[in-house]
């Protein structure tokens, strides 16, 4: 029982990073096209993810 949740903390903990990696680069995003941002967030959401990746790898 106890590994478990353990294994759930560590789950939550990865992801809460990851999503925090995400957000960064999603402002990025906005901050640097904010109009083809918002273009790609409605019509093309994997393609903008994608640079928000790219993004948030890149050390300005």
């Amino acid at each position: 029982m106890g590994g478990e949740i353990i294994l759930v903390i560590m789950a939550v903990v990865v992801l809460l990073y990851l999503l925090a990696f995400l957000i960064k680069g999603m402002i990025k995003t906005f901050l640097r096209q904010p109009i083809v941002a918002i273009l790609c967030v409605i019509f093309l959401f994997p393609i903008w993810i994608i640079w928000a990746i790219i993004e948030a790898l890149i050390d300005d």
